[in-house]
């Protein structure tokens, strides 16, 4: 009896640390694939299981080609059409695909509009080409606020020490 409590804690231990994790953009090129609580990407926001993120517009004319939706199982993996554009879609899980030689990417599962159909998003390629909206600030949208808090510090609009958070802040975005 007490063997097999002991095996049970130790797999619920186990799969707790592999689930349980952040991942970092930076860790992708020596990551595992698996399943994550919460991730830290390029754009230096973390996205959590719960989080909803919005959908932007698709990189061709009638379909996005960073976010699919259905399971291959009872709906056929189709990629998402432009009607779904400004909506918002729940993570419900957050994975690494991928293998060494190909090297490996962060993908988030979600729940659809309907309810009925899941969307897949490949998450960095989304959000580099705009069909996902990124918590964080591009590096065109950092630079932009930047200039914006200088030309409030040459007014005097604010303080030279509330300038140099705001750069602090921003510069990790600029590129």
């Amino acid at each position: 009896m007490k063997i097999k409590l002991l095996i049970a804690l130790f797999f619920t231990i186990a799969i707790s640390t592999v689930v349980g994790q952040e991942i970092k953009y930076a860790d992708l090129a020596t990551a595992q694939r698996g399943e994550f609580t919460s991730y830290l990407g390029s754009d230096g926001a973390v996205y959590k299981i719960g989080d909803r993120v919005k959908i932007g517009v698709p990189s061709s004319n009638k379909t996005f080609a960073f976010i699919t939706e259905g399971d291959g199982f009872i709906i056929p993996i189709t990629n998402l059409y432009a009607s779904s554009s400004g909506t918002e879609t729940e993570i419900k899980k957050i994975f690494i695909i991928g293998n060494k030689r190909a090297g490996y990417s962060v993908s988030f599962r979600t729940k659809g509009l309907t309810g009925l159909s899941n969307y897949t998003i490949q998450f960095e390629n989304a959000l580099s080409t705009g069909e996902v909206k990124g918590f964080g600030f591009s590096s065109d949208d950092a630079l932009a606020q930047l200039k914006k808090g200088k030309d409030k510090l040459d007014l005097g609009l604010i303080t030279q020490e509330e300038f140099d958070k705001l750069k602090t802040e921003l510069t990790k975005y600029i590129k």
